[in-house]
């Protein structure tokens, strides 16, 4: 495990604290009911590792590009050939409407990522490029949240319908 990764395990592990805590204490009251389980460490861990995964395989990728479409690596992050190509078209139409360089992303940030139930998590995520037009020098951002669900045991992205 990485450092970054084992920063993100420790911080959603205090927020799931405070949470249990602040209910204990009767602090929650307007907390919902049917507040979820906490994933455990090793699950957040798996999570993680996987997520960090997928977005690696992503930097350097022209987006806009049957190569990248193609590519076998990307597609067991989804439940099916469908799933992939709705995640791939909203990404890609993103970028071609950022002006996104060569359409290519130079680096993938996961900001943040925080569970919804011991099956369901959110990754909020930057992808950084060029802008298209050279003298415009400053970088683009494409900030994302990506639905992630365990499904048979293993977290696959399942995305938003365009």
């Amino acid at each position: 495990m990485t450092r970054p990764q084992a920063a993100r395990a420790r911080m959603f592990l205090a927020g799931v604290s405070t949470v249990a805590v602040l209910a204990c204490n009767g602090v929650g009251a307007a907390l919902p009911q049917t507040i979820q389980p906490p994933v455990s460490d090793e699950d957040a861990m798996q999570f993680s590792s996987r997520a960090e995964r997928f977005y690696h395989l992503l930097e350097g990728l022209p987006l806009v590009a049957t190569l990248t479409f193609d590519n076998r690596e990307l597609h067991p992050f989804f439940q099916n050939p469908s799933s992939f190509a709705d995640y791939y078209s909203a990404l890609a139409m993103v970028a071609r409407q950022n002006a996104l360089r060569d359409r290519q992303v130079r680096s993938v940030v996961i900001r943040e990522f925080h569970f919804l139930g011991p099956d369901q998590a959110v990754v909020e995520v930057v992808f950084t490029g060029k802008h298209e037009r050279e003298l415009r020098f400053w970088d683009i951002h494409l900030d994302r949240h990506d639905i992630w669900r365990r499904i048979d045991g293993i977290w696959l992205i399942v995305p938003e319908k365009l």
